[in-house]
């Protein structure tokens, strides 16, 4: 197996994140960060719900390993593992909207406007909704939100799966 020597929580937060960057490339290719966007929350929340998935895998290979499973213990383990994705994820992110999709924030923008254009009831709504749009869709603001909701679901994740292990 591949970081076969590697400490567990490491290990499993490389995985999330090489799976994670995965993800947006795939975005990307398929066109949920240009012309399809407007599915791009969907397919962000189907995301998140599958790095759950990595966090039950984690607990079951950590529970194999451990002779008495306990709550906090495995609490502590999923925040490690979160605090390493989180701030691994968040390096790439910041790289990959810097440097591999720069018109990222510009499609979401142009995407945006248009349908804006379609639903604003007046033109104060139009102006005041598309200059918040236009706060929050600069990189280091998207980033902090993004990252936000990340934290709430491994927080989630961290506090709620531990409920469900079990000793052997």
């Amino acid at each position: 197996m591949i970081f076969s020597g590697m400490n567990n929580t490491l290990k499993f937060a490389i995985y999330i994140v090489v799976f994670s960057l995965i993800w947006l490339v795939g975005e990307k290719l398929i066109g949920y960060q240009n012309t399809i966007v407007d599915w791009l929350p969907f397919t962000s929340l189907l995301w998140l719900i599958l790095i759950g998935v990595f966090y039950i895998v984690f607990l079951r290979s950590t529970r194999r390993q451990a002779t008495k499973v306990v709550y906090n213990t495995n609490v502590k383990l999923l925040l490690t593992l979160s605090i390493y994705w989180l701030l691994a994820f968040g390096l790439i992110k910041w790289v990959y909207f810097l440097f591999v999709n720069p018109d990222y924030f510009n499609d979401l923008i142009i995407r945006g406007r248009e349908w804006l254009t379609l639903t604003a009831t007046s033109e104060e709504n139009f102006e005041n909704a598309t200059r918040m749009m236009d706060d929050f869709l600069q990189l280091p603001v998207y980033l902090g939100i993004t990252t936000a909701v990340q934290l709430i679901f491994c927080l989630i994740y961290a506090f709620l799966f531990p409920a469900f292990v079990k000793n052997k």
